[in-house]
């Protein structure tokens, strides 16, 4: 495998109390061949200062400072517009990268030529840094394909592009709070690019009460339901269904009986920790609509059952 440059980008605001472990556990994977790019959005607090005095400690790292507070995906594209790299690749602020994230990424991507990106598993960390939780996503491109009807299958902080991909194909400022999902469809569904994620646990990745896309779930899931309203993943039929069960669309359809059934024996050879989510998503769509026939029906399966369990143990 060659070295090529891979570009880190990592936007950041108000991010003082974690930015500098983020940063750090960027500057110290195995793989050296980087450019970090940290964007400070007008943050409040002292990010800004962290970030200009861990610069002097790397020649790596390049600090961008907005003049005013340009939101997430503005910053992200701007980042994008300032990268040289073969690869870019995705952070967060207050996330931790293991030291070997960017070599085995490399590593996967050069053995799986046709792969245009790929994501990690990933660590779920709380606000002390203590491990609570572990990922198991979809791993082969075909699966992550099938689950992204139902929610992202990758994690946004832990993905490494092509660049040339990136950059034509920037984040889209209409899906505010879903700008990664959709970006993730727009790659698979109408470019007809793959990807796929690791096995390996190489990013803790941090459940943050303070974090965007907890205090907007509501927007998030309003975003969420206009990528199936605007790109062809569905057939025009189960739009309105689909998007009321998993997505939360609050409008009347009449065949929401008969979409959840289609939905249970779509899943029932599927992957059960896969399966996971969209059975915790229908689930909860018959408890708050008192569809309790269909509650029971998909509780008294096995996968159902499995998943109302590691709902109420909180392990998703």
């Amino acid at each position: 495998m060659s070295s090529p440059l891979v570009s880190v980008i990592i936007p950041c605001y108000n991010a003082s109390k974690y930015v500098e472990q983020a940063v750090r556990s960027v500057m110290e994977q195995t793989y050296q061949n980087l450019e970090i790019i940290c964007c400070d959005d007008c943050s409040t607090d002292n990010t800004l200062s962290i970030l200009n005095r861990l610069s002097k400690e790397d020649k790596r790292l390049t600090i961008i400072h907005n003049e005013k507070n340009l939101k997430l995906i503005t910053t992200l594209n701007k980042l994008i517009s300032h990268t040289h790299g073969e690869y870019i690749a995705r952070m967060d602020s207050d996330d931790i990268c293991l030291p070997d994230r960017i070599t085995k990424q490399l590593e996967y991507l050069y053995a799986n030529p046709d792969m245009s990106f790929c994501g990690c598993n990933a660590w779920h960390i709380n606000e002390e840094d203590l491990i609570v939780g572990k990922s198991s996503l979809p791993l082969l491109f075909e699966d992550n394909k099938f689950y992204l009807q139902y929610s992202s299958t990758f994690y946004h902080p832990s993905m490494l592009l092509k660049a040339e991909i990136l950059k034509n194909n920037l984040y889209d400022i209409n899906f505010i709070h879903a700008e990664d999902y959709e970006l993730w469809c727009r790659l698979i569904f109408e470019r007809g690019l793959k990807g796929g994620n690791l096995p390996d646990r190489l990013l803790k990745y941090r459940l943050n009460s303070l974090g965007v896309s907890q205090q907007n779930v509501k927007l998030q899931l309003e975003s969420s339901a206009r990528i199936f309203q605007t790109k062809k993943i569905l057939g025009e039929d189960d739009i309105i269904p689909h998007c009321n069960i998993f997505f939360g669309l609050q409008t009347e359809c009449f065949r929401i009986n008969k979409y959840l059934s289609l939905q249970r024996k779509l899943l029932k050879n599927k992957k059960a920790s896969y399966s996971k989510i969209p059975y915790i998503k229908m689930l909860s769509y018959c408890k708050h609509n008192n569809l309790k026939l269909e509650f029971l029906k998909i509780l008294l399966t096995l996968k159902g059952f499995y998943s109302f369990t590691c709902l109420l143990l909180k392990r998703f």
